[in-house]
């Protein structure tokens, strides 16, 4: 497939590119409130949440379509408890203006961006294709004011499904301080909107869980177990490939989890699993390192560990070095090199040390290119809480996309 690479004159100078399409898609990374010099503009949300959709908006007209066609989008948010209801209803107001019914799917995350100051991070993926639909699956959980959003967008055979909550029609939360509640309700509202693009658990073959959870040590490791095991009974054997982090919270302070994906329909696929690779602590299990269906790769995030899910690396250098070094061995598995990448996502552990978290997306950026000198892929950076297992320090996701 031919890939096109879109750097907007308006945006912020730099090496990442802001937007690639490839075939009837646009992916778009992480967008900011920044200056063509890289700096914060704007100290309200208002005032960012406007600049970045606008970015998003400019990046689209740059490559010929608009914001009708973004058919999913993430928001990562970085505020305060206190903040967040006024940071919630700003936030849906803006959007409003920007899409129209039926809307993309959304998945909105609290965490801590790379940059002081900033306040919102939006990334997104366009369709242009005219063969898309929306997907909203009847008694299904709602939003609790009224949005233009969908659950989910099959467009062709791909299909987008957006973050699932542990929510009731009426947007009320279930299953309150119960993380195996909350992780049932969110995997079965998953296979529902699977199961309204004509698939099932089966199709899916990358998915993001989020989740809340403050404690520290072996907690940590504990808290992912008991929350997995649920995960587990409601997941296909073998699983899709996907990326596990802790966020410092949701749109709603007593959510414990959100979880996307994106499916393929089809059976033609390949389980990417390459050998001397790192494991998870329940091991032997059905777990996935990445996905081949088609001309889609997908990576799920890599960690620096090793066959028992224990860290390798006490710096954050020698452990993103092995992050990259695991991806390029996923892609061989494939048939394919970081010249078909076209998305990277980086989470990162963050402190409330603003020069700590400068240092360490400094550190990221720089690795990131030197594995990806052309700077093809589009580039999100989030830094969360934590992990699924102590002492990693990161993890990074990646969806390639092969020329014919």
């Amino acid at each position: 497939m031919k890939k096109e690479l879109f750097m907007p004159d308006n945006q912020v100078a730099g090496r990442n590119t802001q937007a690639i399409k490839v075939g009837s898609l646009i992916f778009i990374g992480g967008q900011m409130s920044l200056d063509p010099a890289g700096r914060v503009v704007g100290n309200s949300i208002e005032t960012q949440a406007r600049n970045v959709f606008e970015s998003i908006n400019d990046i689209l007209k740059n490559a010929g379509v608009s914001m009708d066609d973004v058919v999913k989008h993430n928001v990562y948010l970085d505020c305060a408890d206190e903040e967040l209801p006024t940071v919630m209803q700003t936030l849906d107001r803006i959007r409003s203006e920007y899409f129209s019914e039926p809307g993309p799917v959304t998945t909105e995350t609290r965490a801590r961006l790379a940059k002081e100051n900033a306040l919102i991070q939006v990334e997104a993926i366009a369709a242009t294709s005219d063969d898309k639909r929306p997907l909203m699956p009847s008694d299904h959980w709602n939003w609790p004011t009224e949005e233009p959003y969908v659950h989910g967008w099959k467009v062709g055979d791909v299909i987008f499904v957006g973050g699932q909550r542990s929510l009731d029609a009426k947007g009320d939360l279930l299953g309150n301080d119960d993380i195996a509640a909350q992780t049932h309700n969110v995997f079965q509202n998953m296979e529902a909107v699977m199961k309204e693009a004509g698939g099932n658990r089966s199709n899916l073959l990358r998915q993001n869980t989020y989740y809340s959870f403050l404690g520290e040590g072996r907690d940590v490791t504990d808290y992912w177990e008991k929350m997995t095991r649920v995960r587990l009974e409601n997941m296909s054997n073998p699983c899709p490939c996907g990326t596990g982090v802790r966020v410092i919270g949701f749109p709603n302070s007593k959510e414990l989890i959100q979880v996307e994906g994106i499916g393929v329909l089809g059976e033609n696929k390949t389980r990417l699993m390459p050998n001397n690779h790192w494991d998870w602590s329940i091991t032997k299990g059905p777990f996935s390192q990445g996905w081949q269906i088609g001309n889609f790769i997908f990576i799920g995030g890599q960690i620096s560990a090793d066959e028992n899910g224990r860290a390798v690396g006490k710096n954050l250098e020698i452990q993103t070095r092995n992050v990259f070094d695991f991806i390029h061995n996923t892609l061989r598995e494939a048939g394919a090199d970081e010249r078909d990448v076209v998305k990277i996502n980086s989470y990162f552990g963050t402190t409330k040390d603003n020069d700590h978290n400068k240092n360490i997306s400094e550190v990221v950026s720089e690795i990131f290119h030197e594995y990806y000198p052309n700077s093809q892929p589009v580039y999100t950076g989030i830094g969360v809480t934590g992990f699924a297992f102590e002492d990693l320090l990161i993890e990074i996701e990646a969806i390639a996309i092969r020329s014919n």
